[in-house]
């Protein structure tokens, strides 16, 4: 196989075509903040937010606890399998569902990692134009502010997962800490009413929202794991980040809209004289999370066509990002987050089956595998996943009643019928 990178420039050899080499790693601590950093988003307080207005202090936090469970032990397994095999997602997806089915995996997470590029731009415009009129009597239009960001995050995402390493460093102790503190304002300013709970969320349809909230991530996990100096580095750090650090995070950022009873996160902040600091930390926040729903878009689609670099990808990507941030996309975010509950997890279940038994770690030559354009059970494993995931959140038939979990479970179960020959050999 070869590991000759691609790119034009200094950042930019993130080994698309190709493993990792071993000399190429970085520490699970490093990991672990860019895991953190893509989970503290502004996209994720708007959900915690509406979570907790819809089923209240106790049924909140486990929603958050058992999503992030899922999330975490997920986590865990896709980040082994690309620190292991070294190994990008869209990589693996060749694999498991060959050369051409790959394609329409690969299509779907980056599809999925554009729109969430969108939702998160438009939250953070809007966020900054509340900011600017609250504060300091300034209107400037809400484009414009999205379009600066944009740009940024553009800059940043250039130069590769080094720019993203470092960019996580900084940022995550910094929301971390102030996430605490406005929690511990919200509580203190809280005046003991009761809280008047919305219809927005049942139990189960909340805790597909937190799967569906980080599951693209999850399954983009090892094109940051190949990077990692030791298998264990790799699992520990992804299942502290989503398992313990998530739910926390889910928990901090609605507990300022729980004690206040309102919905609107930042209009909370801004009774609590935290509207600037709040501005900033969800700056912070949607600039993490973009950057990496970029560089693995971008990733996703250099897997597709060589006639492109991969800065010119990114380029393309953030324009398109940008480009449906401006149609007010975090209106459709409930419904977003559920269904990549139900369509994005199969794609990591196929391959890590097709990794753990199926090819068992045995990675041959990628041209010698892509004689196989499609792989039948590996689709036809995915879409009865993913449908009957829908079928399981309109409650006609379920298994646990969380649609996210019921989505994997059919998609194994197919998956090794079909392929027992295989696994079982």
């Amino acid at each position: 196989m070869s590991d000759t990178p691609i790119g034009d420039g200094p950042g930019l050899e993130e080994y698309t075509s190709g493993a990792v080499p071993d000399g190429v790693s970085s520490s699970g601590f490093s990991l672990a903040l860019i895991v953190i950093g893509g989970t503290i988003g502004f996209a994720i307080f708007i959900v915690s937010a509406q979570i907790g207005g819809s089923l209240g202090y106790t049924k909140a936090a486990f929603a958050f606890a058992l999503g992030s469970l899922i999330l975490g032990v997920m986590g865990a397994l896709t980040s082994y399998v690309g620190a292991r095999s070294r190994l990008s997602t869209y990589l693996l997806t060749d694999y498991a569902f060959g050369q051409l089915g790959s394609k329409i995996a690969n299509a779907a997470v980056a599809i999925s990692l554009i729109g969430w590029f969108g939702v998160i731009s438009n939250s953070l415009g809007q966020a900054a134009h509340t900011m600017l009129v609250d504060a300091f009597g300034i209107t400037i239009p809400t484009w414009s502010l999205v379009l600066v960001a944009s740009v940024l995050m553009i800059a940043i995402t250039i130069h590769g997962f080094k720019g993203i390493d470092k960019l996580a460093l900084y940022l995550v102790p910094v929301m971390l800490v102030f996430l605490i503190y406005a929690g511990y304002r919200s509580v203190s300013a809280s005046t003991g009413a009761p809280l008047e709970l919305t219809s927005d969320f049942t139990f189960q349809t909340a805790v597909s929202a937190v799967v569906g909230s980080y599951i693209a991530g999850v399954i983009i996990q090892p094109d940051y794991s190949r990077f990692a100096k030791s298998h264990a580095g790799a699992i520990w750090s992804v299942f502290i980040a989503l398992g313990i650090i998530f739910p926390l995070v889910m928990f901090l950022s609605a507990l300022p809209s729980l004690t206040a009873g309102n919905p609107d996160l930042l209009a909370v902040m801004a009774s609590l004289g935290l509207v600037i600091p709040a501005f900033f930390l969800f700056a912070l926040g949607a600039w993490a999370s973009n950057v990496l729903c970029l560089y693995s878009s971008g990733l996703s689609i250099a897997t597709m066509t060589n006639k492109f670099t991969l800065k010119q990808i990114l380029l393309a990507i953030g324009v398109l990002g940008t480009s449906i941030a401006f149609v007010k996309a975090q209106a459709y975010l409930v419904g977003f987050l559920v269904a990549l509950g139900v369509i994005i997890p199969p794609i990591g279940a196929v391959y890590l089956i097709d990794a753990f038994f199926i090819r068992r770690f045995s990675y041959g030559d990628l041209k010698d595998e892509k004689i196989t354009h499609y792989r039948i059970p590996a689709l036809a494993a995915w879409g009865a996943g993913s449908a009957f995931g829908f079928v399981s959140q309109s409650t006609v038939i379920q298994i646990t009643g969380i649609a996210s979990i019921d989505t994997l479970i059919v998609t194994a179960l197919v998956l090794v019928a079909m392929e027992r020959k295989r696994i079982f050999s």
